[in-house]
């Protein structure tokens, strides 16, 4: 969309007698309203509301012709109405065009009064056919009753009034041609000729049935209409561009977990119309939460393979903190979900305690599942039989040891390759022959060996370790790396050489590119397993909505390197980005020594965890290992993603 949304709402509660009262069309309207400017540009949004005692009949039908009327052929028109829907009889002139001879009505404040009438259906097409007229993109959400009389329901509020028993004259709707030799109001010499003129050309999203009965519910305290509270919850809960279709899933499934017998409806001429996006793409897109909901199978999450939630490794699995949709993620959660089953597109969880299965939630990550580096064992049989031993009493979770038969070659599955031999150990890929150190022999070898697996393992953990999850948009923090020859943005490799003895020089540039405040940090994963967070002094830098921040760094390839034949190294800039404040400098650990094993220590080397402030720095310390305990209930929940760029170094020889 280019243009402006123009919107008139109307929300009526407070019908005169003998019109039943109702409780939750303003707030229909009124919510709806702040949806619209917390998400719609003020320089986009033309919005209208009409109220109870604003809302006569006279207001609206003018206000469809000159509030909406003013849409251009770039521009959305919308027509919200929340109040009671009823019948009235259909003049004879009409029965043509009405089979049933009842019109299908919406009751303004005024409409029972004398001289004003309901406003029918084919009036309110009538008028929106003038607004379609220049083109503009037209929609319709009607909250209210079609048809039907039925009985009241005893524990819901069903907005259907009485029908209007009074005889309608034909001259008095809207939109119609017609010829008369009488005077309007009274009986003529001849017999009234009427014409009926709309093309319909409007999105109409209905509340119901047309032999249904919309109803009003209690959400979070406040009465609202089944349909109105659907929509809200719809677009807070998508990223405000779900097409038609998306609305009517998402509305459909909501309304039928409140109320019973109330099917929302998408009426629309044009059938390629449902695939395009809700208010023609009026409310532009921003990071839609993950949701929890409960579905005939049981409760799940809307994110699954496809968009990258893990499976579940043994006892390990990805864990969420549950709280309301429209609610802030600070403070303790309402409860917690662990996903049992990983479908292709959403999750089945487990929750801890139980909620209302009426609601829908928003989940958002706390811990994932992180795969064990997996290491094939080959060699001499009294030092593999040493080296389990040694494994025994390290991370397990971080360094699993097998049997190497089956895991080489073409369909090779292991991570590295340990072959024990009588000088020691050596540790390579599948496929490499090169080690990716010298053979680690002496005093504790295994011990040491053990050491270097699992400083491999966290680098590995770390390099891969994304959000499925995650609702921050592509690019939330923007990063390019430049050497003077031209940015280069995530996902791409910039290559670099150096200049005779003299290292290159690059340029990391970061910038948030949304409108809320972001914090990131820049992680550096050397080819040698080096982890360096030391590009900002506290981890991570905070960035406003636009700001953006450099980093000047040289690639090198260290002599030692250098010398022993190594002439081109890969490093991974890996920019973390988060909704909160966090420290990655836990993560840090210096390079593989290439030139000596590595020193003889313990082999748990992680010892007790930093204090989790978030659930971001809790995945963050699940790289390194597992053993973090329980979520701290006063741990703040973030967003958060990951993103990197490569940077190539060649030194030449």
């Amino acid at each position: 969309m280019s243009g402006r949304l123009l919107a008139l709402l109307v929300g009526i509660d407070a019908y005169p007698a003998p019109i039943p009262p109702l409780s939750g069309c303003v707030n229909d309207v009124t919510v709806f309203a702040e949806v619209l400017r917390d998400r719609v540009g003020a320089d986009v949004l033309d919005l209208l509301v009409l109220t109870d005692a604003e809302a006569t009949r006279e207001a609206v039908t003018t206000q469809l012709s000159e509030h909406l009327g003013r849409a251009g052929a770039r521009d959305v028109a919308l027509f919200y109405y929340s109040g009671h829907g009823s019948q009235q009889a259909t003049p004879e002139e009409l029965w043509a065009i009405e089979p049933d001879h009842r019109n299908e009505t919406i009751v303004c404040v005024d409409s029972r009064s004398p001289g004003s009438w309901d406003l029918a259906d084919k009036e309110l097409a009538s008028l929106l056919d003038t607004v379609s007229a220049s083109g503009c993109h037209t929609v319709v959400v009607l909250d209210c009753c079609h048809s039907g009389d039925g009985t009241r329901d005893a524990e819901e509020v069903v907005r259907l009034a009485p029908a209007d028993p009074r005889p309608r004259p034909a001259w008095t709707f809207v939109g119609l041609d017609s010829t008369t030799t009488g005077t309007p109001g009274t009986p003529g010499t001849t017999r009234n000729t009427v014409r009926w003129t709309p093309a319909g050309r409007h999105v109409l999203l209905a509340a119901c049935r047309s032999s249904e009965k919309a109803k009003e519910v209690t959400v979070l305290g406040r009465q609202r209409g089944a349909l109105s509270a659907a929509l809200e919850a719809a677009l807070l809960g998508s990223d405000g561009r779900p097409s038609y279709r998306d609305v009517l899933r998402m509305v459909t499934a909501d309304v039928t977990n409140r109320v019973t017998d109330q099917h929302p409806q998408v009426e629309t001429p044009d059938a390629t119309e449902l695939d395009r996006p809700f208010l023609g793409g009026a409310i532009p897109a921003i990071p839609r939460p993950l949701t929890l909901s409960r579905l005939p199978d049981g409760w799940s999450i809307d994110s699954g393979a496809v968009h990258g939630v893990p499976e579940p490794i043994g006892d390990d699995t990805t864990e969420l903190a549950v709280y309301p949709l429209t609610g802030e993620t600070s403070g303790s959660p309402l409860a917690t979900a662990f996903v049992t089953t990983v479908l292709p597109d959403r999750s089945m969880v487990r929750l801890t305690p139980q909620l209302d299965e009426a609601y829908v939630y928003r989940a958002v990550v706390t811990s994932i599942p992180l795969k064990p580096l997996l290491v094939g064992v080959v060699g001499d049989a009294a030092g593999t039989a040493a080296l389990r031993r040694a494994a025994a009493q390290a991370d397990e979770t971080l360094v699993d040891l097998a049997e190497a038969d089956g895991m080489t070659g073409e369909n090779a599955v292991a991570d590295l390759l340990v072959e024990a031999t009588t000088a020691g150990f050596v540790i390579t890929r599948p496929g490499v022959t090169r080690p990716l150190v010298p053979v680690v022999a002496g005093e504790a070898r295994e011990e040491r060996t053990i050491l270097a697996l699992e400083r491999v393992a966290r680098w590995l953990r770390l390099s891969a370790l994304t959000n499925p999850t995650s609702h921050l948009p592509d690019a939330a923090v923007s990063v390019e790396v430049d050497a003077g020859t031209g940015p280069v943005g995530a996902g791409g490799t910039l290559a670099i050489a150096y200049a005779g003895s003299d290292a290159p020089r690059f340029t990391v540039r970061l910038a948030n590119t949304t409108s809320t405040p972001l914090w990131a940090a820049l992680l550096d994963l050397t080819e040698a397993y080096g982890i360096f967070t030391d590009a900002f002094p506290a981890g991570s830098v905070a960035l406003g909505p636009g700001e953006t921040t450099s980093v000047d760094l040289v690639g090198q390839v260290a002599d030692a390197m250098w010398e022993a034949g190594t002439v081109s190294l890969r490093d991974q800039l890996m920019v973390v980005t988060s909704t909160l404040e966090f420290d990655p400098r836990s993560l840090e650990q210096d390079e593989l020594d290439v030139s000596a094993a590595p020193p003889a220590r313990a082999t748990r080397s992680a010892g007790d965890p930093p204090k989790v402030r978030s659930n971001l720095e809790r995945v963050l310390g699940g790289t390194r290992t597992r053993r973090l305990g329980p979520r701290a209930s006063t741990a703040a929940v973030a967003d958060w993603r990951t993103d990197s760029v490569f940077v190539v170094t060649t030194r030449p020889r």
